[in-house]
């Protein structure tokens, strides 16, 4: 079993989210695996309780095997972006479907945990959200989240410099035309990357130190 298990909860495959977090396991030291959240089959908790007697989950779906994974790690990072005002949709089902680890025994007490975020606007609402979850839900020794700057969907969407409702015109004003320069690449970021291993490294540092 790995000892860090980070989960990718960004559509995009190679996207910055994947990136910064490939950055971070690496420069921990520690064996590791990153899982693709969309890659999963992943029903939504339906808050029936039967976890309580178990820490696992009724549903047969893909689940439970990562409830495993976890359980056996000794550091959990998570990612995610900001989606109308909150924790994107395949994130926060994930989240809710962690539940089983915290009945009765508190399965991820004591470990170490770390979030990504990447995204336009509600970056800050994100890292009080996964500050609070990670110290007072899993009960994880939280050594903060690195913060990316994210691509507004308009970019690719084809109308993003026409559209009254453009996430990407709010972001640079009217007018604005959708160049390469305007994309946020985090392995053309040198700074952003800095961040990425020293994040790593204080996560390998404080698992040789459990």
């Amino acid at each position: 079993m790995s000892k860090v298990i980070a989960f990718s909860g960004s559509p995009i495959k190679g996207g910055n989210i994947e990136k910064a977090l490939t950055a971070v396991v690496e420069a921990s030291g520690l064996t590791a695996e990153i899982i693709r959240l969309y890659d999963l089959d992943i029903r939504v908790c339906i808050g029936c309780k039967k976890c309580a007697v178990t820490n696992r989950c009724v549903f047969k779906d893909d689940v439970n095997p990562v409830l495993d994974k976890i359980e056996a790690a000794e550091a959990v990072i998570l990612s995610g972006y900001p989606s109308f005002s909150s924790v994107n949709a395949m994130t926060k089902v994930f989240i809710e479907r962690l539940w089983p680890l915290r009945h009765n025994h508190m399965l991820t007490e004591g470990k170490v945990g770390a979030a990504v975020i990447c995204g336009i606007g509600a970056q800050e609402f994100l890292e009080d959200y996964f500050t609070h979850y990670f110290q007072v839900y899993l009960q994880t020794n939280y050594l903060g989240a690195l913060t990316l700057p994210g691509n507004a969907p308009c970019m690719t969407c084809g109308y993003g410099e026409d559209c009254k409702f453009s996430g990407f015109l709010r972001q640079y004003g009217p007018g604005a035309k959708v160049t390469p320069d305007k994309f946020q690449d985090f392995s053309h970021n040198p700074a952003l990357a800095t961040k990425a291993r020293e994040l790593g490294e204080a996560i390998g540092r404080a698992v040789r130190e459990k």
